[in-house]
Formats: C-alpha cells, structure tokens, sequence
C-alpha cells in the first residue's frame, strides 16, 4: 500500500533534526507541503535546504513555550501553504534525572514543551484550519514512558508525567473533534536511535543494558516510527482516532 499526501499541507514541529525531520522527510517525498517547525533556526534552515530538494518545504522558527508565536506561526503557514490537513507533534525534550533531583524550573521546561506546547499548537491548528474544514488528522508524539514506569537511564518523573499528559490530549482531542472529522492519535515509541537518546544513554555498556529490556533486542530507527506515523496521518487510518500505538520491540507488552 503506498501511502500520499499530494495536494496536503502538513506541520512538524521539532523537524530540526531526529524523529521530527526524519517525519518531514517522508512527509515531502508522499507529496505533502511541509512546514518545518523548530527552536533550533540555524539548524532548521538547513534541514529545510535539503529538504527543499525533494518538494515544497518551508522552515519557520518557533518557541512552542511561547503561546502567542503558536497561533501566529499557524496563521503564517496558512497563508504560506494553505490551510493545514495534517499536525504532526514531534518537539520533545527528554532529559534523564532522578526523581529527588528535579526541581521546579526542571519541570516547568520539559512539561511547558512536551504537552502545554503541544496543546496549545493543536488547539491553534485545529481552530483556524482543521474545524472549518471539517477535516484533519494530528499525530503526537507521546512515549512508552508515558504509559508505564521506567528503568534507569531511560527515566525521569518530569518526562514520563509530560507524555503521559499527551495520552490524555490525544485521547480527549479525538473526542472533542471527532464532530469535526478531525482525528487525533499518537505514537508511543520505546528507545530509538536519535540524538536525544543516545544522550541520555550515554555510553556502550549502557547501551546494552537497555537493548537487552528490549524483546526484538534493538531500538527503533527513526523511519519505523515515522512510518506508523504517516499510517496514522493518512486516510488508510481513516477510523482510527484517539489510539496510542506503541512502537517499542515489544517491551510494552512484558508482564514483569
């Protein structure tokens, strides 16, 4: 089955580098207009350059801490793409700390990016694009960590408590906006080989540790994540909305 997306306009946020570009690629190359979405503007230009190759890909750089840039960029790619059928969430932050370690200023900065953003940027998606349309999909980005406790070093209560508030969004988006045939579903990865994670990993040894955890043995490369994804965004799951699909090995599936 090939999946397309011509005539569309998708958003991704975090499209910089990792899970979110790796989406925006495979996004462009099914024939969807791509606005590029990310904090880190230098590196964004240059993601977009490349991408830039393969379709319509426009970079616009954003804070999604700061609710008021959220509704302008939105309004700014409507007017740069046309109006948006497709918001894929892929702006995380997912430091590793022990639970007696975090502070306040610690928690507000993961929590105000990985779901208040995330809110806040599919309410503005949805209100100026997807609801007058009657029609749209949105694909966050939640974790396993979301859904059950976690080992060390892939851990932290700042973390696992933000994704788990994705669940909740996305479960509660598909019910408020299923009147609008607008869906909302999310991808709850293990550990996959981006930057971000091997980061927090930070060594071989460690590296074991948390592959043998892992029923398939190995993390997930970035394009197994970013094809469920495209599934999810595409009208082949056109009855499919407030699900989070765990992509993780089979470790969400152990009993002990």
């Amino acid at each position: 089955m090939e999946i397309r997306f011509d005539g569309m306009t998708a958003i991704v946020t975090g499209a910089a580098r990792g899970q979110g570009y790796v989406c925006a690629e495979m996004l462009v190359e099914s024939g969807a207009k791509v606005a590029m979405v990310d904090i880190l503007g230098d590196v964004l230009t240059e993601s977009a350059k490349v991408l830039s190759a393969k379709g319509v890909v426009k970079a616009y750089t954003m804070d999604i801490t700061k609710i008021s840039e959220v509704g302008a960029t939105v309004s700014k790619v409507r007017q740069d793409l046309g109006e948006i059928d497709i918001l894929v969430q892929a702006a995380g932050l997912g430091p590793p700390a022990p639970a007696e370690s975090i502070t306040e200023a610690d928690w507000d900065k993961v929590n105000n990016i990985n779901s208040k953003g995330l809110f806040f940027m599919m309410q503005a998606v949805t209100s100026q694009s997807m609801i007058p349309m009657n029609r749209g999909s949105i694909v966050n980005f939640a974790s396993i960590a979301g859904i059950k406790g976690m080992r060390p070093p892939l851990c932290s209560a700042h973390y696992s408590a933000s994704k788990g508030a994705v669940v909740q969004l996305t479960r509660q988006g598909a019910m408020e906006w299923a009147s609008h045939n607008v869906r909302v579903n999310a991808v709850a990865p293990g550990g996959v080989k981006t930057e971000m994670t091997m980061a927090m990993v930070g060594s071989p040894e460690k590296m074991a540790q948390v592959t043998a955890l892992v029923p398939l043995k190995r993390l997930s490369e970035p394009h197994e994540i970013a094809s469920c994804v495209l599934f999810l965004a595409s009208n082949a799951a056109s009855m499919i909305t407030g699900q989070i699909l765990s992509i993780d090995g089979g470790t969400s599936a152990m009993g002990f």
